[in-house]
């Protein structure tokens, strides 16, 4: 290969990368803007004289509808992309998500057409729990495929820290919509929930322009389409061949949920009704955590890409560990209102980060090219939509039963988790990224030499 070749190939990479990271982003975006509008949707599509606690109770379970949904529609679409190509069902996924929350946004209230109005909200929202379904693993599958083999971590650590941008963005669009409704147009108080709604399908659409300039994965051309490995059963191949990688992908798995959900999910609901901080202050420690967690995700990817999956996945372990500790010690001896509340996680957030952004990369590299796709979406939807989809009301019967600490304690068991992945991953074939190489030293049984398979410490490095 020539050098210009070589450039312009190198130069393609990045542009897919970054392309398939950004649709990852608005799918973020548009399943969690629902969240931040829920109030306001409950009073438009449900009737005025049901208690607001009813409203919310139906709000949310069209919401948990979505989760639900998921696992049965990914691995249905994963299946399909594993035999069909990436790119594909990558700008179909798009689509789904982008038309389902347009809709949304233009929907006739409960008001207009009755109980029809919650009947098609439910309908659309199962529609973007099928696309969220598909595409989180197609877009970790993507930019891990067209990585460099030395950089498989960095990119996927860079596809996370642009997905999580979608729950900013989700965030922004509600506060900003909240204003526009209140101030610039009063007589259409509507526009405080549509108008998230039909930014995102308009969002959209820009995402499938983007996505037809994307090029199908090196791997998948290489050892689906010439080598002429299409499994005819992804799933059967997944669950009787890989067992080992499904069982340490549904433990990494786990303790992302328990991160993403504790962290970045519960912790305004937990500032809110548990310390009795305000809504706005609630809110603003929950985005500077994001924040924080998405600017340290580049770092940990370079870590693994540097120093191998094993001592990254210890680290972060250990490093969330120490400072859920002192989150532990701080947050009870904290006056109440203090502006400390807002700053007090973000240590915490840092280093959990390392535990998000290993996911994309680790689950993609365990799998061969011919299922990776499938391998992601099982294991990946199934902890996702059981686990979180419970595990906010488990979080508040843990608070009310247990105490103040409980957070913190779920993700102590996420480090704990974590920590056993580190050891684990070393008795795990690798199928992406630079070749396996001598480790140096958690265990000898992740020595290649010593074992015959592949080991993790070093593959990145």
């Amino acid at each position: 290969m020539t050098q210009s070749s070589s450039v312009e190939a190198e130069r393609r990479a990045r542009r897919n990368i970054r392309l398939g990271s950004l649709g990852a982003a608005l799918e973020y975006y548009d399943f969690v803007v629902y969240l931040y509008v829920a109030t306001l949707i409950g009073q438009a599509f449900f009737p005025a004289d049901m208690s607001p606690t009813m409203r919310l109770v139906q709000t949310f379970a069209i919401y948990s509808t979505g989760l639900l949904i998921r696992p049965v529609a990914g691995i249905l679409i994963a299946r399909v992309a594993d035999r069909v190509g990436r790119k594909r069902l990558f700008i179909l996924t798009v689509v789904v998500m982008s038309v389902a929350t347009l809709l949304i946004g233009l929907l006739p209230t409960y008001d207009r057409i009755g109980v029809l109005a919650p009947v098609l909200l439910l309908l659309l929202r199962v529609a973007q729990g099928c696309a969220v379904g598909g595409e989180i693993p197609a877009a970790a599958v993507f930019v891990t495929e067209h990585a460099r083999p030395d950089g498989v971590a960095r990119a996927g650590a860079f596809q996370q820290m642009t997905a999580y941008s979608g729950f900013l963005l989700g965030a922004a669009a509600a506060f900003v919509a909240g204003l526009v409704a209140t101030h610039l147009t009063p007589e259409l108080p509507s526009l405080a929930w549509r108008l998230p709604f039909v930014v995102g399908g308009l969002l959209g659409v820009v995402a499938i322009y983007l996505r037809r300039r994307i090029d199908e994965t090196p791997a998948f051309v290489r050892e689906t389409v010439e080598e002429g490995k299409r499994p005819a059963a992804p799933v059967r191949e997944v669950l009787g061949k890989h067992r080992r990688a499904v069982g340490y992908a549904v433990l990494l798995v786990i303790a992302l949920t328990l991160v993403n959900i504790t962290y970045f999910n519960f912790w305004p609901t937990y500032l809110q009704t548990v310390l009795g901080y305000s809504s706005t202050t609630s809110l603003a420690a929950s985005l500077i955590s994001i924040a924080g967690a998405m600017a340290a995700m580049p770092a940990w990817g370079y870590v693994a890409d540097r120093y191998g999956w094993s001592r990254m996945l210890l680290w972060a372990g250990l490093s969330t560990a120490a400072t859920t500790v002192l989150l532990l010690v701080v947050i009870p001896a904290l006056p109440p209102g203090s502006g400390l509340a807002v700053w007090v996680q973000l240590p915490a957030a840092l280093s959990a980060g390392g535990i998000a952004a290993s996911a994309p990369g680790l689950v993609s590299a365990i799998f061969p090219t011919e299922v990776r796709q499938t391998g992601f979406s099982l294991p990946y939807n199934l902890v996702v939509a059981v686990l979180g989809g419970f595990l906010n009301l488990i979080l508040v019967w843990l608070v009310a039963n247990v105490g103040l600490g409980a957070p913190m304690y779920v993700v102590l068991v996420a480090c704990g988790l974590t920590t056993v992945a580190a050891f684990v991953v070393l008795r795990v074939p690798i199928h992406l990224g630079r070749g396996a190489r001598p480790t140096h030293g958690f265990s000898k049984a992740g020595d290649p030499a010593a074992t015959g398979r592949p080991g993790l410490e070093g593959a990145m490095s």
